[in-house]
């Protein structure tokens, strides 16, 4: 990027880059600065030039992980003062309660959330997606149902459950899975559901699972699987295809 040699423009640029990454923390909390210069559209220099003053205003803070000795992982979060400067208030909106507590962090889950995060930001960014809503965000599910990692809104009004499946589950765990998709594409919830991997044998190996699965409970009838009528809206495919199954 070029640079901006006119101040008023500069200040306008850091004020956008800011805006962007606090009204991603708004829903995701927390993220990597990798990831966060994936927001803004910046590179890593730019990224610590930015997060060092928001940090210092007290609208984020940073949490250093240790994954193992030399290994530090930094997290940055959003502060309660940083969700009061995320909201739109013109469309609307009031601050959310919740920030970034380290205390309530879970390590096991942060690579599949920074996983969500980068498909969000690739789908986004491509102008297929006009809306994201992460799994809790959602509304509170019935026994039986399912509540996907995602579920975005293409531009052309299709609803998609986003599944980001970084291992192999069990074939049992698969069929409470489809079974609760196939519920909630037969209540109109959504119309389709992709399952996003990190390489092409896991996305093979849970295709697999997925289409093995022959009998479910639809809205609480027992419905033998027609492959022609229910796997027409599954889709299976790499993190580097997403986009892709989105069309």
């Amino acid at each position: 990027m070029p640079i901006i040699k006119d101040p008023r423009e500069r200040a306008a640029r850091a004020q956008e880059k800011r805006r962007a990454l606090l009204r991603f923390l708004r829903e995701e909390l927390y993220t990597t600065p990798k990831v966060a210069g994936m927001v803004m559209g910046v590179g890593s220099r730019a990224t610590r030039q930015t997060l060092t003053p928001m940090e210092e205003a007290g609208l984020i803070k940073r949490h250093t992980l240790q994954l193992m000795p030399g290994m530090p992982l930094v997290i940055v979060g959003i502060t309660p003062i940083g969700q009061a400067y995320a909201f739109d208030p013109e469309a609307g909106e009031t601050a959310y309660e919740r920030a970034f507590e380290p205390s309530r962090f879970s390590l096991l889950f942060l690579m599949h959330t920074l996983d969500v995060q980068t498909l969000r930001i690739q789908a986004v960014n491509t102008g297929l997606v006009k809306q994201w809503v992460n799994s809790d965000r959602l509304a509170a599910i019935k026994a039986g149902e399912k509540k996907p990692d995602a579920v975005c809104l293409t531009t052309s009004g299709l609803r998609v459950a986003v599944e980001v499946e970084r291992t192999v589950k069990s074939p049992k765990r698969y069929a409470a899975i489809v079974e609760g998709h196939l519920t909630a594409m037969h209540q109109n919830k959504w119309q389709r559901v992709v399952w996003a991997c990190p390489d092409p044998e896991t996305t093979a190996r849970i295709q697999a699972q997925v289409r093995s699965v022959s009998r479910v409970r639809i809205a609480g009838v027992d419905t033998m699987v027609d492959p022609a009528k229910h796997h027409t809206n599954f889709r299976f495919c790499t993190y580097g295809k997403f986009t892709d199954v989105l069309l």
